[in-house]
């Protein structure tokens, strides 16, 4: 199958000049001058945008309770080397603010490989201890968002970098609209207009402003007249003060109030879907229910982020259904379609990937081993069996390659009776023990022994009330339901359509043979390599949840759906020492329940006196309980899903960019279902 060009990510075509200066053959221009690059950095963009005083200034009312928003957003267009910001984190680090955050958002359609960013960034030694750790989690090979989380370990602190490959002005398109999250200065540093029109078009403009609200400042080292023109009818209020060193003049810009006033009346409404109405006013303190991967992942985000979380969990202990597994395995689903599913598959694989990579050095307990997934060809009579044939030309060989069985059995260790599809970047952890490190932050306090009975909202707040032996209420500014199946047992997320599934692990001892296995093996079952002399092989998928007692006949099936394809790793039945059951939740969809929580009732009285025409394209946006959300139905791909749900979720919350897209956001929103039956035949409770 050809490569849909929609999934191509072209790197950039550098040259090298004698002096080590990296050049842009689509282009035709140097990336940096090595002579005054960081000094031109420093005064065009950093001082042009008056950062340093703005950053002291809202530290210093953040510590007086003057204003609320902790988060200072920085975008770039035309990432190049990275240079603007590793600057940016150095003039961070000099100013060390003690309560504001640091998010930075770069586009970038020709991104280098990452060999060539080694190269380049060698020019700067003086950044090398912020270049290392960027290089370390930099991706050089999908299209879309990535979020990396950069930790500053001087500040004690995290900075977001989020990377877009692509088209800049369809990919800021692609950033839902919400009235309070925007970028606070813009670093517009493409090559020449000259060479580069795209890059300071029109429709690029126009999305700018979108992103922009009053006071944003605009800065960059072009004073050609139109970009002048460009970024005045934009909005912004235009000035040219002195160039660096040779130049003439560098541009500055102020976004305006009525331009942001006009930006907010201009802007299209998302049909159905509208982020801000979920949001309370303030949102500094969350409760979360659930203490499974789910839950611990979003509390993780949260407290990054500076707000302080409950869990409430209603077991004796963290990670006590599916999370407690030994051995969860990571990798991609994946899709030969175009829509929000695969961009959510793809970027959370390659987000929990770094997650996981970073928390193995501060947490080597969770036993994060990226030995990588093959996935059998042989273990399927027909085609059928194996879903639709997926197209590897769409993605990286860095997401997956397709190996013979020679290849497959050199990359696992034991012989196969076939070919396989094969996951470079995924492997398996302890999910218990990733549990526990999650919730290892000073913001975070954990209850156990605290089943939720009902939620209430009074005024801007949720009254929780929890325990089955003593009542017991706690009130937050939002709550995030993040306890798989047992969700529905609340009047707020009843009416979800969640599935339990019963799974079955089964745990085998290994032997000399099965234990040269060094990676994961999927065909109707999986098997993990061993660790700690037993080898995880599973899981059941029954719908069956009545009895939750181990069973020897799916003891039995997970050990053929992989035993007859590894003969030679010699696994019997009698190898068998035990197992473990819990209960999974998936969505008839299969994709997981992760955003706001829709008003079932105001949702039924809105849209039942809805015509046929207005069913199929709804543009009335769906009721929301401000403040409220949930995270479930993640089902067998919790290990993969659950990092970037709670990193989503955790940045609505907390009311910033977002690191995924819109069409990710309507793929995993709560109300898709009741939002199906409405287009069909009106909404039915």
């Amino acid at each position: 199958m050809p490569k849909p060009p929609e999934h191509i990510l072209e790197n950039a075509d550098i040259q090298w000049q004698d002096t080590g200066t990296p050049y842009s053959k689509h282009f035709e221009d140097i990336y940096f001058s090595r002579q005054g690059g960081l000094d031109e950095t420093e005064y065009v963009f950093i001082a042009g945008n008056a950062l340093k005083q703005r950053w002291q200034t809202q530290d210093e009312a953040l510590a007086q309770g003057a204003v609320e928003h902790n988060t200072f957003t920085i975008a770039e267009l035309g990432f190049g080397t990275g240079l603007n910001f590793l600057c940016s984190w150095r003039a961070w680090r000099a100013v060390a603010p003690r309560q504001l955050r640091l998010h930075y958002i770069a586009c970038e359609k020709f991104p280098l490989q990452l060999e060539a960013l080694q190269r380049a960034l060698q020019e700067w030694p003086e950044l090398a201890a912020f270049s290392a750790q960027f290089l370390e989690h930099y991706p050089d090979h999908s299209h879309g968002y990535h979020r990396l989380q950069l930790q500053d370990e001087t500040l004690q602190s995290s900075i977001t970098l989020d990377l877009y490959y692509g088209d800049a002005e369809q990919l800021l398109s692609l950033q839902a609209s919400r009235a309070s999250a925007k970028v606070d200065a813009w670093f517009l540093d493409g090559f020449a207009p000259k060479l580069n029109p795209q890059m300071w078009s029109e429709a690029l403009l126009r999305q700018i402003a979108r992103l922009s609200k009053t006071g944003t400042t605009l800065a960059s080292y072009s004073v050609a007249g139109t970009v002048v023109r460009g970024v005045r009818d934009a909005g912004f209020e235009v000035k040219k003060l002195k160039g660096f060193a040779q130049k003439r003049h560098m541009l500055t810009a102020t976004f305006t109030e009525q331009a942001a006033l006009s930006s907010t009346a201009d802007a299209k409404p998302l049909q159905w879907l509208d982020l801000d109405a979920s949001r309370s006013n303030t949102s500094r303190e969350v409760i979360v229910i659930g203490a499974g991967l789910a839950g611990c992942a979003l509390a993780h985000s949260l407290a990054r982020k500076g707000l302080k979380v409950l869990v409430l969990e209603q077991a004796e202990h963290i990670a006590s259904g599916a999370s407690g597994n030994r051995q969860a395995v990571l990798q991609c689903r994946l899709s030969n379609a175009d829509n929000g599913n695969r961009q959510f598959n793809l970027q959370a694989f390659l987000y929990a990937v770094r997650e996981f990579n970073q928390l193995q050095k501060q947490h080597p307990e969770i036993n994060w081993q990226a030995c990588g997934v093959l996935n059998l060809e042989s273990a399927f009579k027909a085609r059928q069996e194996r879903g639709i044939e997926v197209n590897h030309a769409a993605y990286s060989d860095r997401i997956v390659q397709a190996l013979n069985a020679q290849l497959s059995s050199a990359q696992a260790g034991v012989m196969f009776d076939g070919g396989a599809q094969y996951l470079p970047l995924g492997g398996y952890l302890n999910p218990a023990q990733l549990c526990h490190a999650y919730l290892q932050h000073p913001n975070i306090r954990i209850e156990l022994n605290s089943k939720v009975t009902d939620l209430c909202q009074q005024g801007e707040r949720w009254q929780v009330n929890y325990g089955e032996h003593t009542s017991n209420t706690a009130t937050s500014d939002a709550v995030v339901i993040a306890n798989s199946y047992s969700a529905t047992a609340l009047s707020q997320t009843a009416a979800l359509p969640i599935v339990p599934i019963r799974g079955q692990v089964s745990y085998l001892a290994d032997n000399p043979q099965s234990a040269k296995l060094h990676s994961v093996v999927c065909g109707r079952s999986y098997i993990a390599p061993s660790w700690q002399g037993l080898h995880s092989v599973g899981a059941s998928y029954s719908k069956n949840i009545s009895d939750l007692a181990l069973s020897e006949k799916e003891h039995r099936e997970n050990l053929e759906g992989i035993a007859q394809h590894l003969a030679s790793a010699q696994l019997t039945e009698a190898a068998i020492t035990g197992g473990r059951v819990s209960i999974r939740a998936t969505s008839t969809d299969r994709m997981p329940m992760v955003g706001p929580v829709p008003d079932f009732e105001r949702l039924q009285a809105l849209y039942q006196g809805l015509g046929q025409t207005q069913r199929k394209n709804p543009n009335r946006c769906v009721p929301m309980l401000a403040g409220l959300y949930v995270s479930v139905s993640h089902g067998s791909h919790g290990l993969c899903n659950t990092p970037l749900a709670g990193e989503y979720l955790a940045s609505l919350i907390a009311n910033e960019l977002l690191p995924v897209q819109e069409a990710v956001i309507k793929s995993l929103h709560p109300a898709r279902f009741a939002l199906r039956v409405l287009k069909r035949q009106g909404f039915a409770h």
